[in-house]
């Protein structure tokens, strides 16, 4: 299976990328991207940034390049891609993220969260996280979908992971 990561120049793509190691990992970027093949991850180019079109965009190159996955980090993306997330889906292309209508609750471009402890979810399940400790096994997060902070105040609070 392919993933194709988004802020594929950021360190936060690149730290991101370890949790999918039994994937084949393509990270992306706007603009100009070294040309660099990994044992870990490839780098592409998805073109000139053109916030109009960033699903479309996404889209097509995730065809291109027969991806199964998709987890998108900009900011500006997120809104985009939770949009089209059925057209993603009519393509059997999973997106990170998660649904809709629960997107307010996890993210707000306002007050972006960071955090040392993350985690990501695909379907409910844990995919993997950085600190074991800071999340329990049990946690049933429903279908819940993405690369989120855990962020720690009276309880355990999911943000997703932007840059």
């Amino acid at each position: 299976m392919k993933i194709l990561i988004t802020g594929g120049k950021s360190a936060t793509a690149l730290k991101l990328v370890k949790a999918f190691d039994a994937y084949q990992a393509v990270l992306a970027d706007y603009g100009e991207v070294p040309s660099f093949i990994s044992k870990a991850y490839s780098l592409i180019s998805l073109g000139a940034k053109n916030e109009d079109t960033l699903a479309h965009t996404l889209l097509n190159k995730c065809l291109d390049e027969g991806i199964d996955l998709l987890l998108p980090i900009h900011h500006f993306e997120i809104e985009a891609v939770a949009k089209a997330k059925t057209l993603f889906n009519e393509f059997n292309i999973q997106i990170l993220l998660p649904n809709r209508e629960e997107l307010d609750h996890y993210f707000n471009i306002e007050n972006i969260c960071k955090s040392d402890d993350w985690a990501i979810f695909k379907d409910g399940e844990i995919v993997f996280t950085s600190n074991n400790d800071a999340i329990s096994n049990d946690t049933n997060q429903k279908n819940l979908n993405g690369a989120f902070y855990l962020i720690k105040d009276d309880k355990t609070k999911f943000k997703l992971v932007t840059i």
